[in-house]
């Protein structure tokens, strides 16, 4: 059988990071090849010099005392744990490293290996990342801002030509004949041209209402559940046969009472908009921990197909059922509010066959990524649902 024993010296040049064997007066005794590589020294302008020298002057006080007390509790760590650190090469370049220390015994003589790893890449490409984010969060918020612009300039026109529509109706009955059979034509295209009218305004209104919900500003606040739940019975004017229940009471978040309204109404109004039962009924639950709120509204009307569950969050996606006036926002408000929040939504099938709409609400909100505009009021956004 082939020898395979290796010195100390051949077994750290095997390590892909640079090693480093300090003594305890913070000299280098010895280091591995791919220290000289990193830091482009000669192994023998290194040997004898103190490890802060690899370090830019701004960090050699504060580690150099760290190095110094490392010895009375040689323990294995990392230095720059939830900080950027970086060494400095010979030529006087920075880069961005990672450093760990642990205590080693050489021959009965306590030393500290050191491992420095250059992660220059990683952070340049962390920033990369970074920098294209903050640019995406620019352009989805103007184009944000554009949508909410062009949704608000186009409902001018369209109450204008609203108006003519009603005004012409109204002088063509005075002057029609109806026993004419072209009156009935002529009453019907009328009647057509309105309802388009309506709905061309409720998709306008809709674009503009999901645009305000990315930028209407957030306020932070105690929101009682149980609370929202019967603002939200009394705003939807639930019908004698329906029956609205909640199961134990419903807990206090943290939220935006005005968004938490949003999802809510939102969702209790579809499912009672849909619903195709003699008897409604809808029962609401929410489990908390300390990290988020699980929130279930469960409805008994006609579900919502397996095939439909993920589009039905998408812009102008719709459910099995077709709605007069229906545009299918709703929901994508409903989604990209909770989104807003780091929660999730989806939809499954509840315990009476129809729809049960689960989504988690955080108790802490996300950072947030961009700024919200300034001087906006809050407002409450109800749309229905597919």
């Amino acid at each position: 059988m082939r020898d395979t024993t290796v010195t100390l010296q051949e077994a750290l040049d095997l390590l892909p990071d640079a090693v480093i064997v300090i003594n305890d007066h913070l000299k280098i005794v010895t280091i591995n090849q791919h220290t000289a590589s990193v830091f482009r020294y000669q192994p023998v302008e290194l040997m004898g010099q103190e490890l802060c020298m690899l370090l830019p002057e701004r960090f050699r006080t504060k580690y150099n005392r760290y190095f110094s007390n490392y010895f009375s509790e040689p323990l294995k760590r990392r230095l720059n744990v939830g900080s950027d650190l970086f060494g400095i090469r010979k030529d006087g370049r920075e880069i961005d490293v990672d450093i760990a220390m642990a205590p080693v015994m050489i021959e009965g003589i306590k030393y500290a290996m050191v491992t420095i790893r250059d992660i220059t890449k990683l952070k340049d490409l962390d920033r990369v990342l970074l920098q294209k984010n903050e640019e995406l969060c620019l352009s989805n918020a103007q184009l944000q801002r554009f949508g909410y612009v062009i949704a608000h300039d186009l409902k001018a026109p369209l109450l204008n030509v609203h108006a003519l529509v009603r005004l012409l109706n109204r002088e063509l009955c005075n002057t029609l004949d109806p026993l004419d059979k072209n009156t009935k034509k002529i009453e019907g295209y009328l009647q057509a041209l309105r309802d388009s009218s309506v709905s061309m305004m409720d998709l306008i209104t809709g674009v503009a209402d999901y645009s305000k919900a990315y930028l209407q500003e957030s306020l932070e606040e105690d929101v009682d559940l149980g609370q929202v739940l019967q603002e939200v019975e009394q705003m939807v004017q639930l019908p004698p046969d329906f029956e609205l229940t909640h199961r134990q009471p419903l807990p206090v978040v943290k939220g935006n009472k005005t968004k938490l309204l949003q999802v809510f109404l939102n969702l209790i109004n579809n499912a009672i908009k849909y619903n195709d039962k003699p008897q409604g009924k809808i029962e609401v639950q929410a489990h908390k921990n300390h990290k988020v709120c699980l929130i279930n509204i469960a409805d008994n009307g006609p579900g919502v197909p397996v095939e439909l569950r993920r589009k039905i969050f998408d812009w102008f996606k719709r459910g099995n059922i077709d709605k007069e006036n229906s545009q299918g926002i709703g929901l994508a408000i409903v989604k990209k509010i909770i989104e807003d929040r780091g929660g999730g939504i989806l939809v499954d099938e509840s315990p009476w066959g129809g729809a049960d709409f689960v989504f988690s609400w955080p108790l802490v909100k996300l950072a947030e990524k961009c700024p919200p505009v300034p001087g906006k009021k809050e407002r409450l956004i109800v749309v229905d649902k597919v």
